[in-house]
């Protein structure tokens, strides 16, 4: 199952996000354990901790490269991940190597 959506920005990273799909494997998010801006992220291999209604786990990163922003306000609001809006519930941007 594809856990993140993707999307390409302008400045050329990659904003993930849960995709509707892990939402409704995952069910209502309780809390999120989220990388750092600057750690790197393997392709399959844990990009953060999550704690939802029906499952507890890691979620392994799709992509290879830089964490350039994390969205902060889900380390108070892990719900804003349960909403279908991107906007709302995206994770981190990433800068793939070249």
């Amino acid at each position: 199952m594809a856990y993140f959506w993707q999307e390409e920005q302008a400045d050329g990273t990659t904003k993930l996000g849960l995709t509707t799909e892990a939402q409704e494997e995952l069910g209502q998010i309780k809390f999120v354990d989220l990388p750092d801006i600057g750690d790197q992220v393997t392709v399959d291999e844990p990009l953060f901790a999550v704690e939802a209604e029906k499952a507890v786990l890691d979620l392994d990163s799709p992509i290879t490269g830089q964490v350039m922003q994390v969205h902060a306000a889900l380390a108070d609001q892990p719900e804003l991940l349960n909403d279908m809006s991107q906007k709302q519930n995206w994770v981190v941007t990433v800068k793939q190597p070249k």
